[in-house]
C-alpha cells in the first residue's frame, strides 16, 4: 500500500486515457487486493474460527486505508480532470 499522501502520478497526465490507466493501476488494484484478502479471510474463518478478532481487525484497518487512498485519488482525479477539461475548452 502507498504511504504517500498523493496518489496520482503527477507527471502531467496528457489524456483521459492516462488518468484511466492511473486509476486502474492504483486504487482499483488496491480494491481488488482488498476483495481477495476478504475472500481469503472468509474462507479461513469458515475452516477455523481461531483468531477471528485479529483477522477481522486487520481487515478493518486494510479496508479503511484502502478507502482513504481511493477517496484521495478520486479527489485528485477530479481536480486533474477539471484542469484537462478547462484546458481543452480554452481557446489556444
Amino acid at each position: 500500500m502507498r504511504t504517500s499522501t498523493s496518489t496520482l502520478d503527477h507527471t502531467a497526465p496528457s489524456s483521459l486515457a492516462d488518468l484511466a490507466t492511473q486509476l486502474r493501476d492504483g486504487p482499483l488494484q488496491e480494491l481488488l487486493a482488498l476483495q481477495i484478502k476478504a475472500t481469503q479471510l472468509a474462507e479461513r474463518l469458515a475452516d477455523s474460527p481461531a483468531g477471528q478478532i485479529e483477522d477481522l481487525e486487520g481487515l478493518v484497518r486494510l479496508s479503511l486505508s484502502t478507502m482513504e487512498q481511493f477517496h484521495a485519488f478520486t479527489r485528485e482525479f477530479a481536480a486533474v480532470l477539471r484542469e484537462l477539461t478547462d484546458a481543452h475548452r480554452s481557446p489556444h
